[in-house]
């Protein structure tokens, strides 16, 4: 009866994990511009960005630089863990920073951020996305290569998933290369003063690994509408013209 319960719950536990490959979900950003990967946190969109369009202000956290494989997380400590490129390019952020990214998608919040490829041309352009993850903690500076002691995980992009990307799509595009909109809701409860980490694996897949250069992160913090400027225009050019007809009317009563 022993043995057979065990069987039972080997073939149980394969067929489990036939289901989860199965269900795996590969977001190809090599030959689409853009693809989606849904879970239990959420539905996260990827995109390639337009190279013809300003996206907004880029804020750049974490760099990473290893081949044929390379991995990360965005920190202020040191010595940085794993395949980080130390410098202004990578360090600690606050989730009130990730809120500054936010936008909302066929009704959606999401919190934006763009990938930044180094890959060489050719064949060697293209580069997998195979592991994000974003924890929250009420302390920064992290060195540790354990990722559970980084804090609440707080979204996961799922075993197996992952997202296909080219360097050579955008041709050194200065606003990135992708958008990766992360669903708000998987951070319900973060305060606004945790920093947020972001842990990044790429190139894990031996059909499209890294070809030596970096890969960066940013926040991207959306641009105001042109019209939301308007009223802020119109009280500057109120205020110019207020302090060139004074300065007329004191040239008149000077002459």
């Amino acid at each position: 009866m022993i043995k057979r319960n065990f069987s039972a719950a080997l073939i149980a536990a394969g067929m489990l994990a036939i289901a989860s490959v199965a269900q795996a979900t590969v977001v190809d950003l090599i030959h689409n511009d853009s693809g989606t990967i849904t879970n239990q946190y959420g539905t996260a969109i990827f995109q390639v960005v337009d190279p013809t369009s300003a996206t907004g202000i880029l804020q750049p956290f974490l760099r990473i630089q290893n081949s044929p494989s390379e991995q990360g997380y965005n920190t202020s400590g040191t010595p940085v863990p794993f395949n980080d490129l130390a410098g202004p390019w990578t360090h600690d952020i606050q989730f009130s920073d990730l809120q500054n990214t936010a936008v909302t998608l066929n009704g959606q919040v999401y919190y934006t951020i763009v990938v930044s490829l180094n890959e060489p041309n050719g064949s060697n352009s293209t580069i997998s996305l195979d592991r994000l993850k974003f924890y929250s903690s009420p302390t920064g500076g992290a060195t540790t290569e354990n990722l559970n002691l980084l804090g609440t995980l707080r979204y996961d992009l799922g075993t197996g998933n992952q997202v296909l990307l080219d360097a050579a799509r955008t041709h050194g595009n200065a606003n990135g290369d992708a958008l990766m909109y992360i669903p708000a809701s998987a951070f319900t409860g973060t305060n606004p003063n945790d920093f947020i980490y972001m842990y990044a694996a790429m190139g894990l897949d031996p059909n499209y690994p890294s070809g030596g250069g970096f890969e960066s992160f940013a926040l991207l913090v959306p641009v105001p509408e042109l019209s939301a400027l308007f009223p802020i225009v119109g009280l500057l050019v109120a205020v110019g013209s207020t302090h060139v007809l004074r300065r007329r009317r004191m040239a008149r009563v000077s002459s």
